[in-house]
Parts: structure tokens; sequence; C-alpha cells
């Protein structure tokens, strides 16, 4: 089954064949033993699917704070192997931009044997065949639970407190991060900005032409954000592995992360422009749109 809402009825029945889906496909490729950067990205993926799954039926499910830790944690265990070499490459990146041609190679070059020593360091210290394993444990531990998940209501009924939750929680962290401009409150409100994609990705279906759109903003506000973020946690790398970095640029770097927040605040204005009772009474509607269940 696809990551979509595909029916009318039976919504808490699909909710648990989509969670069911992403996992057994989470486990296959924990088993299958292919590239591992690329097995970690597709794994911690999955896990975000089904968070973001999760959240949108978090009202109506009371095992939600013990499922969302389950695969959180699962997730996080997979994060040291990819954190530092986002870093290598957030830097590299970031070198590219024409801000930073002026820049001694020297200078560049040190930064850049530092992030790749420090990734080489992480990677050497990793069990890669025992993280796999343990992600594949933690799958097959949850897969069972899915069938007895309890789910309160059905129909549209059963995921709109999460959805307007959710959205709402968006729009607020909207605000929040543009009046700090605090890089943890634009962090936040990546995080339900992503949450919100998931939503809006689960209900495509029903207006495939219009939610498209919606769809692919959010995921351009997803990429800004998310730039905005691995910035941040460079610039704090940055600091703990080469204190004594060259100023411009740390200085080019800062000034490329505030453009990115202010692109972000620019197309989140428009996003968010619908208060969550707007929206999912048009969400409902096209709901509607969905053939009746099987």
């Amino acid at each position: 089954m696809a990551y979509s809402f595909e029916r009318r009825g039976n919504a808490a029945k699909q909710v648990r064949k989509i969670a069911r889906d992403q996992v057994e496909s989470g486990l296959a490729l924990a088993r299958a033993g292919g590239d591992f950067d690329k097995t970690v990205h597709d794994l911690r993926r999955r896990c975000k699917k089904v968070r973001g799954l999760l959240r949108i039926v978090r009202p109506r499910f009371s095992e939600f704070d013990r499922e969302n830790a389950h695969f959180r944690n699962a997730a996080a265990a997979l994060s040291p192997a990819r954190d530092a070499a986002v870093m290598v490459e957030t830097l590299r990146e970031a070198m590219s931009q024409s801000w930073a041609s002026p820049i001694a190679d020297a200078d560049k070059a040190r930064l850049a044997e530092a992030l790749e020593k420090n990734a080489a360091s992480v990677a050497a210290g990793l069990n890669r065949a025992q993280v796999l394993a343990d992600f594949a444990g933690a799958m097959e531990e949850v897969l069972p639970r899915i069938e007895d998940w309890s789910l309160k209501g059905d129909d549209f009924d059963l995921i709109e407190p999460g959805l307007s939750a959710t959205y709402d929680r968006m729009r607020k962290r909207m605000k929040t991060a543009r009046k700090s401009g605090r890089p943890e409150d634009f962090h936040d409100w990546r995080k339900d900005s992503k949450y919100h994609w998931f939503h809006i990705s689960l209900l495509r279906e029903s207006a495939p032409d219009v939610l498209g759109g919606r769809r692919s903003n959010l995921d351009t506000l997803g990429e800004l954000l998310g730039d905005h973020h691995n910035l941040h946690v460079l610039l704090e790398t940055i600091d703990r592995l080469v204190p004594n970095a060259a100023p411009p640029i740390l200085d080019g770097l800062r000034a490329e992360q505030e453009a990115l927040g202010d692109r972000a605040l620019v197309l989140g204005q428009q996003l968010n422009v619908e208060t969550a009772e707007q929206l999912t009474t048009r969400l409902r509607h096209f709901w509607q749109l969905l053939p009746e269940k099987d």
C-alpha cells in the first residue's frame, strides 16, 4: 500500500496497513545488507513516515507515546552513522557558493580535513552489521503490535484532530521562529512542517492536483529549513573541532543561514495563511472525493 489513504472508509484499517508496510519494507532493507549509507538514509525516512502517520491519529491513539518513542529511538540509533557525513557535505556545498570564492584555499582545506577526519572516526567506531541488526530487532518487536493498535473513530473523524493540531503547532512555531530568530526555534518549526508534509502526503490521493502543489511547496520549505539547521549544526561542529576557524568562513555561513531563514519565512507565511479550522474543513471536503470503501 502506498503512503496515502486510498478510500474514505476503514481509515483505521488503512493506518495499520500503511504502518505495517513501512515496517516490513524497513525490515527487509535492514536485512538485505546493501550500501550502508543509503540503507541508513532509507531506514530513517521510514521511521519518520511512521511517526508522521502516528501524529495524524495521536488524539485517537492511546499508545501514541510508546509507539512514537519506539520509532524515534530506532531512528536515533542510526543517526551517528549519518550526521557526521552530513557535515562534510554541508561544508562542501557552502564552499561552492560565490561568497566563498575569495576565502583562502588553505582555510577551506583545514576545515574540510577536520570534518572528514571526524566523519572517518565516527564511521570507524561503528559496527555496521550490529547497527542494522539492532534496527531489524526493533522492527521485529513492533510489527506484531500494529494489528492491535486501538484507534478511536473512523473516516475523517479519526484523523482530523491530529491533522489540525499538527498544522496549528506548525503555524505557532513559525511565528515563534520569526520573532526570536533562534536556530532552535527554526528547527522546531521544521519538525512540525515535516509532519504536516507527511499528512498532506497521506491525503494527496483525495485531490492530487491541488494537494500535489501544497506538498511540493512543503517539500521546498523542508529543504530550506533543513539546510538552515545543517548550517547551525555545522557552525557548532566547527566551533568544537576548529575553534580558530577563519572568520570570513564563519561570517559567510551565518549570512547564508540567515538568508535561508528569510526565504523559509516568506514561503511559510503563504503555506500557513489558513487557520487550522479552515484547512481541515477544506481537507474534509477533499476526503469526500476518495472512493467508497471496498
